[in-house]
């Protein structure tokens, strides 16, 4: 009889951990049916705007929502939005830029919604142009340049609009991952580069660079600019709406422990991005909107500003991109 007996625990122990590899959570409901929920993989980049999803695996606040999360790193937002098109990830907290997103949007509607915005201002710069610590240009002696910059659609716009409104011609963009930004500076193979936090704060720290100009979104295209969003997959949505209610609801306690604590949340920084602890105290941390706060009408205005320069060829009323529950 007891070995009747553990054969069968073995093999009920064998079950859960093959259920279990196969990335699903097993819970019964009030019927006592076993109902089987997927991990959530979430994408993300190596930069300080996907500190929602830093802070919420660091701090565990997925897991006291009844989530299991897996996060999946991607060199450029680009990347990260085709897996989440083709289903290979199911949401991105914090850093998808709106840009993109209007671009998926006006040629492909319904892959995503938006349920939460982060922000880009002057005193919260996210986004720099910066050169070699020893350089003495200024951005007028950037004719004929050669530019870096991270990888992604979004980016060339605001180069665009950077040469454009600054009257720079002979200039050559040259994108690339974006770990290898800083050395390509370092060794003189560009003149310029255009970064994302945390390479700024650390390029200044160690003299490698110098910043040029910040918060480049909100200064060349929009004051206090939705810069970028956190998004799920509209299939995600369709399949899961009480996990999507959880993952919005983890994210807003993310929010307002980035909000009480930003000097923690900079410590955390450090150990999902290349930032040293030593640079973390002197870099700002991005304002973020909730499910529940978030202004609808900037992202309109941001939307129809694209459409009047070009950027997206199509108008895209941004109502439909953002999360409704039933």
């Amino acid at each position: 009889m007891f070995k009747q007996h553990y054969k069968k625990c073995l093999i009920g122990v064998l079950i859960v951990l093959a259920i279990g590899a196969l990335g699903f959570v097993v819970i019964r409901n009030r019927n006592n049916d076993v109902i089987e929920l997927p991990i959530i993989r979430i994408g993300y980049r190596a930069h300080s705007m996907y500190a929602p999803l830093f802070v919420g695996l660091e701090k565990d606040i997925f897991s006291a929502e009844g989530l299991r999360v897996e996060a999946v790193e991607f060199q450029s937002t680009n990347q990260l939005m085709e897996a989440l098109i083709a289903d290979r990830i199911d949401a991105a907290l914090g850093g998808v830029n709106t840009f993109l997103l209007f671009t998926i949007e006006e040629k492909d509607p319904g892959y995503f919604k938006i349920f939460s915005l982060s922000l880009e201002n002057q005193e919260r710069p996210a986004s720099f142009m910066i050169v070699s610590a020893s350089s003495t240009l200024s951005i007028k002696d950037l004719q004929n340049k050669k530019i870096a910059s991270y990888l992604g659609s979004s980016v060339s716009a605001m180069y665009r609009r950077f040469i454009e409104q600054n009257q720079i011609s002979g200039t050559e963009l040259v994108q690339m991952e974006p770990k290898l930004e800083l050395s390509s500076l370092e060794a003189g193979q560009v003149d310029a580069a255009i970064v994302l936090e945390p390479l700024a704060t650390t390029g200044t720290y160690k003299n490698i660079s110098r910043p040029l100009e910040q918060a480049l979104f909100d200064k060349y295209f929009m004051k206090d600019i939705p810069f970028a969003a956190s998004v799920v997959s509209s299939s995600f949505v369709k399949k899961y709406p009480d996990l999507v209610r959880r993952l919005v609801s983890a994210h807003d306690l993310a929010l307002d422990f980035i909000d009480k604590h930003p000097d923690e949340v900079k410590a955390i920084l450090s150990k999902y991005t290349p930032l040293d602890k030593a640079v973390a105290a002197s870099m700002a941390v991005a304002p973020y909107q909730k499910f529940a706060g978030m202004d609808k009408n900037k992202v309109q205005e941001l939307s129809d500003l694209l459409l009047s320069i070009g950027e997206i060829k199509k108008p895209v009323i941004s109502g439909s991109m953002f999360l409704e529950y039933d």
